[in-house]
């Protein structure tokens, strides 16, 4: 995946707010914005950037509030956000990766009961930093150089439009939201038009009593 780091960011923002240097709490402006608007557009859309594949091991469940035979905890977890899909095999290196019927209950997700499978290999989103701005510079002595480079335009656009929100222009604020929604778009055509070339293909067993077709269908 591109990144930007985050110094070169607050510099391209502080070159569209036409002065040399932000004060101490224009940047902390700009770093929240940064951090709301990344979040944001992270969980838009299922970003091929953002996709991981994460193996998880399945295990009984016996919980105030759930009981399940075939399950995993993943509302807790630091390497998976949001789930599309979930296989017996990684479906980027083995075709013939089946797609497993899972369903999300109270931050666990379970399987059929009737599933043997010891582990699962989820795809879905990674997880977001909590800071990639000045709180994060603050506590670790160094700037975030990992922010994906797609979302440049459209966080520069999104930091533009709250602080002309914030200063009361709301015609500019509105022409940045604009933009901002436009680069959004582009974005989405982008990804979609490579992602067309590029999807897997795995086999997937419908649950019916009456029929033992195998099915096949995209990530």
């Amino acid at each position: 995946m591109r990144t930007i780091g985050y110094q070169d960011l607050l510099a391209k923002y502080t070159s569209l707010r036409g002065v040399d240097e932000l004060l101490d709490a224009e940047k902390a402006d700009f770093s929240n914005s940064l951090n709301h608007r990344i979040k944001q557009i992270w969980t838009k859309a299922k970003w091929p950037d953002l996709i991981v594949v994460v193996e998880k091991t399945i295990q009984a469940v016996d919980t105030a509030t759930l009981k399940a035979e075939n399950a995993v905890r993943i509302d807790n977890a630091t390497d998976l956000l949001d789930v599309f899909g979930v296989f017996n095999k990684n479906p980027y290196e083995d075709n013939h990766a089946i797609r497993i019927d899972h369903t999300l209950i109270d931050g666990y997700l379970v399987l059929p009961r009737s599933s043997t499978a010891l582990t699962v290999f989820v795809v879905g989103s990674k997880v977001p930093h909590d800071d990639y701005g000045e709180g994060y510079f603050s506590s670790s002595g160094s700037y975030r150089e990992d922010i994906p480079a797609f979302m440049e335009h459209m966080i520069l656009s999104f930091a533009m439009h709250d602080y002309y929100l914030a200063d009361g222009q709301g015609d500019k604020a509105l022409a940045e939201l604009q933009k901002a929604q436009e680069y959004m778009s582009d974005a989405l055509e982008r990804f979609e038009r490579v992602g067309s070339q590029s999807r897997v293909t795995v086999n997937t067993y419908p649950p019916s009593r009456f029929s033992t077709y195998i099915s096949q269908r995209n990530i």
